[in-house]
Formats: C-alpha cells, structure tokens, sequence
C-alpha cells in the first residue's frame, strides 16, 4: 500500500530540526537507558511533534496482574494524554546496545499488556525499529519482524522520509498498519515460490503445458512436466531470464569469438612464464571494452582491450597500442608479461 503523500515542506522541517540535536559524545551522555531517553529519544519524538506535556507519558504501566512491568514511553496521536491510552509505545535502550530479539521480546510484552497500542518502537536512540501488530496471530502480538527500520548515523532523504511518516501531524496508524501486513505478506513469497516449484501444483502444470500448446493433459505427459521441474531447468531459465532482462535493458554484453582468439593467444604468451599461474588469469567482457585480469579481479589489470569496427587497442599500465591481428600483439609480449607478472610477485 502507497503511503500518505507527504509535503517537501513536511520533510525539510523534520531535516532541519534533526540537525539542530546534539549528537557529539554520545557514549558520555548517554551512559544508561534513561540518559539516552532524556539525550537522544525524547528530542527526536519532540521533532516529529509529540509534545512531552500533552502526547507523551513515560512509563507506562504494561504488566499483567501483579507484575508492575513499564514501558518507556507512550505516545498519544487520537487518543488524549488523560485517558492513558496510548497508541504507540516506546521501548529504549542505552545508546550503543544492539537490538536483538531479546530486546524485541521485551517490547512484545508490553505490547500485549497495551490493549490501545497498534504501533511499538524499539530504538538505542541512533536504531529505530517500527513493529506492528501480526495479523496471523490469535493473540495480540508483534510481528517478529519490524516492518520499518532507521539509523541516525546516516540521515539520507529515505531515513528522513520514514520519521517524518511518525510525525504527529502526518501519521496515520491504520495505514501503517496496513503497509506492515502487506509487508509480511511480500516477505512470504520466496517461501511459496520455492514450495510451489518443489512440489508443483496441478494449476502450474497446467499453465505450462497450455504455453506448450498442448490440448489434452494426460496423467503422462502431467508427470513428465512434473518431473522436468526442477534445480537444472530452473538454472537454465534463470540464466535465460538474465539474458532477456540484459536485452530489454540494452545491457547485453557477448562475448565475440575474436575476442576469445585475443584472450587465449595473451594467456599463452603469459604462460610462457612459469610464475604465472593458468588459472588466476581470467576475462571479464564489459559492453565497450574486454579485460584480461588476474584473480577476476578488475584491480588486477593485465590489459584492456576495445574492438572497434575498424581497429583494435590494447591498454596496459595506462599506455595504449594499436594492434592488428594476433600478430601484432606477439610484439607485446614484454608488455604484456610485465603487467602480470606485478601481480604474481605478491
């Protein structure tokens, strides 16, 4: 589901309001959890327009029966401050801490103990984690997964773009929740699209055979097609997949018989020497240029070679040589030789 459209005026405000937050010594200033709230948290809920005095109440009773479980923060958008229902919780950790699952598991807790919240955030006050409620669940829980994440260290325009989605004045929770479930939903298919190729269903058989132009499918020919499904035709189809999406994207590169001639007759010139090894040599063909390297590696530059309509160069160590022919390119062979043996001498 797209997202609300949010205003170019929207997104620079919160920019320009992050940039006025202190993020120098962090490690000195925020030496425990609630220092970080109070440092780094706070402040950032403050840019997105949660007012501490009116939209933001601090722990938050989250236990269940005797259990006097809190979490941090809770944020008001609809709901007034009074009526301590929050519809967002906050969960903070000390700057620094990596957050893992165990921390996550702690704001499922009081997401549960939360009957108002449909939204939770886990942050270290540089990490955010957005979760939201899993729809396939029975209970009310989170989802194990967020399904938006954000780091301070660097505030590019998506980062900027997603926490201005938070704003108080932007927000709107059930189309976030909505985005969320469509976005576990995606993270779905690689799981059905390998199920469906390990144990094909009769639809997919039968959308084959009708795109082989078949007009009765029998139990045979159904087991046939069933059987050829598998790890070597899907390679192959992948590999043609490549080549088609190269096409339409004019980046098709092939690699020309002239070409190889040029490749093996320099590597036999180079084999001459027994230092450089046969199998560390190796092409790669660019769309306007073939280079021969060591290691597949492009800063391991033997040479280039660029074949035009009517000529052919070679470059090695920066200098350029017009070649005529496999000939001509004997003559190189000092040349050639020196190039790669720089990378064998290591």
């Amino acid at each position: 589901m797209a997202a609300s459209t949010i205003s170019k005026p929207q997104l620079n405000a919160v920019k320009k309001s992050l940039a006025k937050i202190d993020l120098t010594r962090l490690e000195e200033r925020c030496a425990n959890e609630a220092q970080t709230r109070f440092t780094l948290v706070e402040p950032i809920l403050e840019v997105l327009g949660y007012s501490r005095l009116d939209d933001m109440v601090t722990e938050v009773s989250a236990g269940f029966g005797e259990k006097n479980d809190r979490a941090d923060i809770g944020l008001f958008v609809s709901n007034k401050k009074a009526t301590l229902k929050p519809e967002i919780i906050v969960e903070c950790k000390k700057y620094g801490k990596k957050l893992t699952d165990k921390e996550a598991s702690q704001l499922n807790n009081y997401f549960i103990n939360t009957p108002s919240a449909k939204i939770a955030i886990l942050t270290n006050g540089i990490d955010w984690k957005v979760y939201a409620a899993d729809i396939n669940s029975k209970e009310s829980t989170l989802h194990s997964m967020p399904f938006m994440e954000m780091s301070l260290e660097d505030i590019d325009d998506e980062v900027v773009e997603n926490l201005t989605r938070l704003k108080r004045d932007v927000i709107n929770i059930k189309e976030l929740q909505e985005e969320a479930a469509e976005f576990f939903f995606m993270g779905r298919f690689g799981g059905a699209f390998f199920e469906e190729f390990l144990n094909p269903s009769d639809e997919m058989i039968k959308a084959i055979y009708s795109r082989m132009g078949g007009n009765r499918l029998t139990d045979s020919i159904k087991g046939k097609i069933k059987g050829l499904i598998n790890s070597q035709s899907l390679r192959e189809v992948a590999e043609r997949m490549t080549i088609e999406e190269s096409k339409r994207n004019g980046n098709m590169v092939i690699t020309t018989a002239e070409e190889l001639k040029m490749y093996h007759a320099i590597k036999a010139i180079l084999l001459q020497r027994k230092e450089i090894k046969s199998d560390r040599i190796s092409y790669r063909d660019q769309k306007n240029s073939f280079l021969i390297l060591v290691d597949d590696n492009q800063k391991k530059q033997i040479c280039r070679i660029v074949f035009t309509q009517n000529k052919q160069r070679i470059e090695i160590n920066g200098k350029e040589y017009d070649v005529n022919g496999i000939e001509s390119v004997v003559s190189l062979r000092k040349e050639l030789t020196d190039a790669a043996l720089q990378y064998f001498a290591l």
